[in-house]
């Protein structure tokens, strides 16, 4: 949430600057996000699966036209998507190493999986192109720029009672910066003068690196003992459609 509000001041402080000129016209639009590709998979044999799940998208962008068709364009989006813990917990399971076992069935009760969604940020600017019907505007848009994952923090822990050690399957990193690229479409449509509604299709494509751990944490007497078992790392292609709903306040 803290992230969320930092980012809102920050995007809310250059519409400000941004509207030193009456030609511009910004909008605040949410919605629904949902993953494509590898980015939804659960297939616990491909290591891109992202195992994300639909979930919601919150846009605000300004733009300043340069004719009456083309103009450009700055946006900050912040998207969330849920994680699949069933298949994601199955995963995590299959990558044990064999030097951990788990003999029984039942032992599995020893097993506990914490997780958070994904999420992710991007700040872009790109171009517009607009087709004008009276007073209903239809704008097509190419956009790219920086897009920060803050990634799922999955953690996968083995301990029963009776052991002296813990086993445990940890991410290492907690964000992730990469190129992002967005294309979509998006109609307005007069509410007053000022005013529009907006309704948009956009298609989201990045990507983000996940590094992990596996350890075993044994007690010896008084003294804990903490052993690498094993380490990896996976690349996730983020992909994602979305449709918003929002308003449209024109400056001038």
């Amino acid at each position: 949430m803290k992230r969320i509000t930092a980012l809102l001041v920050f995007i809310i402080f250059s519409i400000t600057v941004f509207a030193q000129s009456d030609s511009w016209y910004f909008s605040f639009s949410m919605g629904r996000s949902f993953p494509l590709d590898a980015y939804k998979q659960t297939d616990i044999g491909n290591k891109s699966s992202g195992y994300a799940q639909n979930g919601f998208n919150l846009i605000l962008d300004a733009t300043f036209p340069l004719s009456d068709h083309f103009g450009v364009k700055g946006m900050a989006s912040i998207n969330s998507n849920p994680v699949d813990r069933k298949m994601l917990g199955t995963m995590l399971e299959t990558r044990i190493p064999t030097s951990i076992s788990i003999p029984t069935l039942a032992d599995h009760q020893y097993l506990s999986l914490s997780t958070n969604a994904w999420m992710w940020n991007a700040l872009m600017a790109g171009a517009v192109y607009t087709f004008n019907f009276n007073r209903i505007h239809w704008d097509f848009q190419v956009l790219g720029g920086m897009n920060v994952t803050y990634l799922p923090q999955q953690k996968l822990s083995y301990e029963k009672p009776t052991n002296n050690w813990y086993y445990s399957d940890i991410n290492t990193t907690n964000s992730n910066i990469s190129y992002g690229v967005l294309a979509g479409t998006a109609l307005r449509f007069p509410i007053t003068n000022r005013f529009n509604l907006k309704v948009a299709i956009d298609y989201f494509k990045s990507g983000a690196n996940i590094k992990y751990e596996q350890l075993k944490v044994s007690t010896q007497g008084e003294t804990i003992v903490t052993e690498q078992i094993g380490s990896g790392t996976a690349y996730i292609p983020i992909s994602s459609v979305s449709g918003s709903i929002g308003f449209v306040y024109y400056l001038n």
